[in-house]
């Protein structure tokens, strides 16, 4: 049953509210007492740490001048930690530490001083300051993963005292994230936290007999939150990445303290590497849904060594909603799903049903993704349908967001409504016809009446995609004066022509590789569009958009058919009258559709 919009939004901000509460009065000062123990006697060892570093940003850092993403802030020569932060993105790398590793790379005497120093000026300043952002949970796990893996770092040539107070530190953000992980935001913020609280069982000295239950917990969350496919509830395959690379350093560390790594953990690591290569496309990056911008291709790849699943990756993943269909060098991936948690899922997009090709080196259709900086400037635009590569209709999004500023900040998520309705269905390749997709969703049905179905097939060659997007009438509901736009998003690296039909549009990737997009039965146009993706500030980038109107025009097929380098006008005739007329585009769908019937 669905829960009215009226009653949605106030139980929305009523849960974060008790959630924002209850962290609150933990960090208070009746609560405080709890977070004093005893100082650890020391460490036991230092997990490695798989995040790439570079030395240049250590430089940078002894220079006083403190960069995260694209900003930047030159603190003079003062402690970064007394600075106003130019947002809240800085401030949580900052008192996150995993900038650390850039010292670690260098591993002077001058980078072992300037990180100790960092450190002890953070334990000082903001150690006691528990209600502030610096003990948001996830920092909290950030700050103290970073501590045990750079650990060498900061303790080898520190005083006595300095390592006392690390250690005290550590002691008390692993006793406060103990108490605090039931509070902590939902998804990847409360499974960080986990995953630091086991680390610290087996880091620090002293803490034999927490072993067991951290991992327990561990193995809860785990449970939870990765599904059976290996992907997240967020939906974001960025996210993989991420825990992945905190993941693999604790495995080791279990194997390295004689503990033998529970099964689940195991397990989902393996489930996540086989998704992870799922969401790879054939250039090696990720594809961009629900959250995921710019590849993180270094820290993937550095995760990705320790991938001991074989063969070609999975062609679907039901319970995290997606599908994938790959033949010769292409790798089509296709959202057909909808939230799993609302509230872990705080980067949801309104990408139903869109779809990315890439093939060889090159994508050529993908989604405007996210920004890596400044995410809920840009939120209302990356987030809206139009940012993707499918079809809007009346120029509304197929999931409802809230747009009202005064209560966003209040809400665990934007995302109100998504589509109540989809259903999927696929066809592998046989000798008879190729891969295919077929899917739809309702998320235009309560206020045009419409529901869209898109249907995909990948040619077995790789080498052409045929498509096309219908609309069925539910009733109760006209369509007239409707108009329904069919967007294809370029990336910014990619330059594009229409050809003199009016009907095919050329797209070239920088490596001379390229495609053309053809669709005869609606209005072809080059329009501007937005990649929000990438090193920098968003930039501008084209998109093919096709417009028909759904009263008149219930279905558009369209295809993508990749041209051969080289070919010239009298090779493609010659070809021609050796195999007869060249078939039309559309062709196969209109094979498969029949088939596939």
């Amino acid at each position: 049953m669905r829960v009215p919009d009226s009653l949605l939004i106030p139980a929305l901000i009523s849960s974060e509210l008790w959630r924002r509460f209850a962290r609150r009065v933990r960090s208070g000062p009746l609560y405080r007492w709890r977070f004093a123990t005893t100082t650890p006697s020391g460490l036991t060892m230092a997990p490695q740490s798989l995040h790439p570093a570079d030395p240049q940003r250590a430089i940078e850092f002894y220079s006083g001048h403190y960069n995260f993403g694209e900003e930047s802030l030159s603190t003079g020569g003062e402690t970064p930690f007394a600075a106003t932060a130019p947002s809240d993105d800085w401030f949580a790398s900052l008192h996150g530490f995993r900038w650390l590793r850039h010292h670690q790379a260098i591993d002077t005497d001058l980078a072992r001083a300037n990180a100790n120093a960092l450190m002890t000026d953070w334990v000082e300043m903001w150690g006691h300051q528990l209600s502030t952002p610096a003990w948001r949970s996830d920092i909290v796990a950030s700050r103290m993963i970073s501590w045990f893996c750079h650990a060498p770092l900061l303790i080898k040539d520190a005083s006595p005292s300095n390592y006392r107070l690390m250690l005290r530190s550590l002691a008390r953000q692993s006793r406060y994230l103990h108490h605090n992980v039931p509070h902590a935001r939902d998804g990847y913020p409360r499974l960080l936290s986990t995953i630091a609280l086991a680390y610290a069982s087996i880091c620090l000295a002293g803490r034999e007999k927490t072993v067991r239950s951290a991992a327990r917990e561990l193995d809860r969350e785990l449970q939870r939150q990765i599904l059976p496919d290996g992907g997240h509830i967020s939906r974001n395959p960025v996210v993989l990445v991420h825990l992945l690379a905190d993941m693999l350093p604790l495995r080791q560390a279990y194997e390295k303290h004689g503990q033998a790594p529970s099964k689940t953990l195991n397990t989902s690591i393996d489930r996540m590497m086989g998704a992870l290569r799922f969401f790879r496309h054939s250039n090696g990056d990720l594809a961009q849904f629900n959250g995921t911008g710019f590849s993180p291709t270094a820290l993937m790849a550095n995760v990705l060594r320790y991938d001991t699943t074989s063969g070609a990756p999975q062609n679907s993943a039901p319970q995290s909603g997606f599908e994938r269909i790959s033949a010769g060098k292409s790798v089509v991936l296709m959202d057909t799903g909808k939230p799993t948690n609302r509230t872990a899922a705080p980067k949801t997009l309104a990408g139903t049903l869109s779809f990315e090709l890439s093939s060889g080196a090159t994508r050529f259709i993908a989604n405007c993704g996210v920004p890596d900086i400044s995410f809920e400037r840009y939120a209302p635009f990356a987030r809206a349908t139009a940012a993707h590569s499918t079809v809007t209709i009346d120029d509304t999004s197929s999931s409802r967001f809230a747009t009202d500023s005064a209560f966003n900040r209040l809400l665990p998520t934007q995302l109100i409504r998504s589509p109540g309705q989809i259903t999927v269905s696929r066809g592998e390749k046989t000798s008879e016809k190729d891969a295919f997709i077929d899917a739809t969703h309702d998320g235009y049905r309560q206020k045009y009446g419409l529901v869209h179905r898109r249907r995909i097939s990948l040619r077995d060659d790789g080498r052409q995609l045929s498509g096309c997007d219908s609309f069925e009438g539910t009733g109760g509901k006209t369509s007239n004066g409707l108009v329904a736009a069919l967007r294809f998003h370029l990336p910014a690296t990619n330059t594009v022509s229409m050809l003199t039909s009016g009907h095919s549009i050329l797209i070239a990737a920088p490596n001379k590789d390229a495609w053309v997009f053809t669709c005869l039965e609606g209005t072809v146009v080059l329009e501007e569009s937005i990649q929000f993706s990438g090193p920098g500030q968003p930039r501008k980038s084209e998109q093919i958009v096709v417009y028909i109107h759904p009263a008149r025009q219930q279905q558009i097929r369209w295809s993508l058919e990749q041209r051969t380098k080289g070919a010239t006008t009298q090779t493609r005739k010659k070809k021609a009258k050796e195999t007869g007329p060249a078939p039309d585009l559309l062709d196969v769908l209109t094979n498969n559709e029949a088939e596939g019937s």
